[in-house]
This record gives C-alpha cells, sequence and structure tokens, in this order.
C-alpha cells in the first residue's frame, strides 16, 4: 500500500538547506509500505556534497524505546521488514566522515483499521527445528467473530506462505505450520483478519541456534530401555543430532541433575520396589554442562518400567518349588541306596518255619520207595516164581 506525501511533509522536505557545519536531510523522501508482507520500501534523492564517498546514510527502526536494524550505507533506498502493532518509526538521517551528522528525520509507521483491533500477545515456539507454533489473542475491541490469519516469510522464499493449520479456542488463535528455524535469517509473521477495520500486525523473529527470538522446543528422547550390563543402565534414543543437548532422568518422581550430550547413563535403583523412569530433552549451550540452556524443556518421554520385586517373587517362587522338588527326589535316591546299603550289612533271616518245612519236604523225598520200571523184574517175584516150580 503506497503512503501518500503530506502537505507539511513535502514542504519541510522541499531542497537541500545547507549551513555552515551542518547537513541538511536527505530530500524527497517517498516511501510504501506493504502490510501483507510487512516490508517497507523507502526512497530519497543524493544529497550528499562532494567528494561523496567520505558520506553515508543511516536508516533504523525506532519501537518507541531503542533504535534497531540500524545501518550505515551508500545507498540511496532501503527495503526492510518492519514490525507493527506498535509506536514504530523509520529513521534517516546523513554523515559524513563519521564525524558530522545530519538531522534525523522519522517516518512514521500508522496500522490500517481501528485501534486496538489487531493482534495481541503474539508468541511463537519452533519444535525440533521442524515447525513452528504461534499463539496470539482477539484484540481487546475486535468483534467477538473476528477471525485472523498468519501469512510467514523469510529470505528464501519467494512469496509468503499461509498457514493452514490453525484452531481457534475461546479468545485464543492458534497455527502450525512447517519450517526449518535453525538458520539465520529473519522470520517475517503476518496475523490478518479479512475485514479492513482489523489492524495488521506484523512480527519480526530472528532465527538461530545460538540466540534467537522465539524459544527451541525439542522432541522428548524415545525408546526408553534399562539394560543390564555389569550394572543396571537407561538408554534412549537422541531427540536431536545437534549437539550440545541437555537430558534430565527422572525416577519416581524424582529428578537428578542434566547431563549433555549422553542418551546413557548408569542407574542406582533401590531393590525390591517398582520404579518408573522418564526422561526430557532441551537444547542448552554447547559445553556449558547444561548450565546455560537455549530453550523450553520438552515434554517427557513415555515411560520405562523396571519391577525388581518380580524378580524376587520370581525367584521365590522357583526356590519354593525347587527347593522341595529337590529334597523329594534326593531323599527316594537316597532311601534306595540305604536299602542296598542295609541288606548289605543286616542281610535278611530266612524264616525258621520256612526252612525246616523246606528240609523236611527234602529228606521225605529221599526215603520214598523206588519205583522199578516195569521191565525189570522184583526180586520176591522171581523167588515166588521159582518154588512153585
Amino acid at each position: 500500500m503506497g503512503v501518500p506525501w503530506r502537505a507539511q511533509l513535502l514542504a519541510h522536505l522541499a531542497g537541500v538547506v545547507l549551513a555552515a557545519g551542518a547537513l541538511s536531510i536527505p530530500a524527497n523522501i517517498s516511501y510504501v509500505f506493504d502490510e501483507s508482507n510487512c516490508i517497507l520500501s523507502v526512497q530519497w534523492d543524493d544529497v550528499r556534497p562532494s567528494p561523496r564517498n567520505s558520506c553515508d546514510y543511516y536508516t533504523g527502526l525506532f519501537t518507541g524505546n531503542a533504535w534497531v536494524e540500524e545501518k550505515w550505507s551508500e545507498a540511496l533506498s532501503k527495503k526492510m521488514a518492519v514490525p507493527l502493532g506498535k509506536n514504530m518509526s523509520f529513521g534517516l538521517r546523513m554523515s559524513c566522515n563519521n564525524t558530522v551528522e545530519g538531522e534525523l528525520f522519522k517516518i512514521p509507521l500508522e496500522q490500517n483499521g481501528t485501534a486496538e483491533t489487531g493482534a495481541t500477545n503474539v508468541s511463537c515456539i519452533c519444535h525440533n527445528m521442524e515447525w513452528m507454533a504461534c499463539s496470539w489473542k482477539r484484540g481487546r475491541l475486535a468483534p467477538w467473530d473476528t477471525n485472523y490469519h498468519l501469512s510467514f516469510w523469510h529470505d528464501n522464499l519467494e512469496e509468503r506462505q499461509r498457514c493452514t493449520n490453525h484452531s481457534v479456542d475461546g479468545d485464543t488463535f492458534r497455527c502450525i505450520f512447517p519450517i526449518n528455524c535453525s538458520g539465520q535469517r529473519t522470520l517475517v509473521l503476518s496475523i490478518r483478519s479479512d475485514s479492513e477495520d482489523i489492524q495488521p500486525v506484523c512480527v519480526l523473529t530472528k532465527e538461530g541456534t545460538e540466540k534467537s527470538d522465539y524459544p527451541i522446543k525439542l522432541h522428548p528422547p524415545t525408546n526408553l530401555k534399562v539394560k543390564r550390563f555389569n550394572n543396571l543402565y537407561l538408554t534412549w534414543n537422541a531427540s536431536s543430532s545437534w549437539n550440545g543437548i541437555c537430558y534430565q532422568v527422572e525416577t519416581n518422581g524424582i529428578k537428578k541433575e542434566p547431563s549433555e550430550d549422553d542418551t546413557t547413563v548408569p542407574l542406582n535403583l533401590e531393590p525390591k520396589k517398582y520404579h518408573i523412569l522418564r526422561v526430557r530433552a532441551v537444547l542448552g549451550k554447547i559445553a556449558s554442562g547444561c548450565k546455560e540452556v537455549r530453550g523450553l524443556w520438552s515434554e517427557w518421554s513415555e515411560p520405562a518400567y523396571w519391577d525388581e520385586r518380580e524378580n524376587f517373587e520370581t525367584l521365590h517362587i522357583i526356590l519354593f518349588v525347587t527347593i522341595p522338588l529337590c529334597a523329594a527326589v534326593l531323599t527316594i535316591i537316597l532311601l534306595v541306596y540305604l536299602k542296598r546299603i542295609q541288606l548289605l550289612i543286616f542281610p535278611i533271616i530266612p524264616d525258621p518255619e520256612k526252612v525246616l518245612k523246606r528240609m523236611l519236604e527234602d529228606q521225605r523225598e529221599e526215603y520214598l520207595p523206588f519205583e522199578y520200571p516195569s521191565e525189570f523184574i522184583k526180586p520176591d517175584t522171581i523167588k515166588t516164581d521159582y518154588k512153585m516150580s
């Protein structure tokens, strides 16, 4: 949107006024502010005296409290992203030989629409450098049915992108969009309404893992496991491939001191108890020993469980079953062998009645009359036959 010239502004800027030892402000300043993309374009005429290479133009943004985006340049134009939603001004002046500064001229950046209808309390969180979640509140004087939409843009995008994954909860709006927010770029957010009565709001946020204008929140660690080598250890998969990630272990609600870039930690668990273990992560400053962090703690991971009671109970059951069984088997074996040993030491004495009976039966068999075969003639029979003859 082009901003029309004002009569007093033209009168103030009409020409170059040089005074002894002083410099004028640049002349014929014109600017266009594109609220859709939050881009301000400013141009002016060159008023530098000769030699011009010793003079530069200064540009900056005044937030009401301090100057930001300050820069010296020989260019006769400036194009920059600017925030909206507060009293902003663009500043321009000239200086030669870095000693004498010209008069500073301010261009107020006014918003269209009704005051206090634009989005407020804008905040964004970058999740694991993969996607960003932004939220804001409805303006104090905005109608209850006001609907806002968010668009984003940075240097690597040819045109602004509109966030489509949005939701509303009462007066709180939320939108999520994918973006790699690990670079060193300025991310421009525009929150607008389809109604021209609602003030647009522009937010500028700087990216970067070392320092950014928004917090970074990592994904929680995954695949927690309790392993036993010589001792017990808790292991998990890292939340990210970056260095300087701090992990904090919680055991039964008790948090331990965080450690840096360590996905395997020893455990000292109290025996015969049930243990619940969780881990969370935060992006810390490298080699700071987790004393400095650069974002927000992640959510807690899915818990891992370690129940040594089961081991003890199982051991008790095994011992309760095994010991009596082994005792019974040993007793049977011992009894068998004891019987054999007893027979060797104390042989069985036969029953006297049975022994005598067997002896009498043997003698009786010896004294029974002898039965001759039929083909033999008994002596008595022979004698009788002889007398008869």
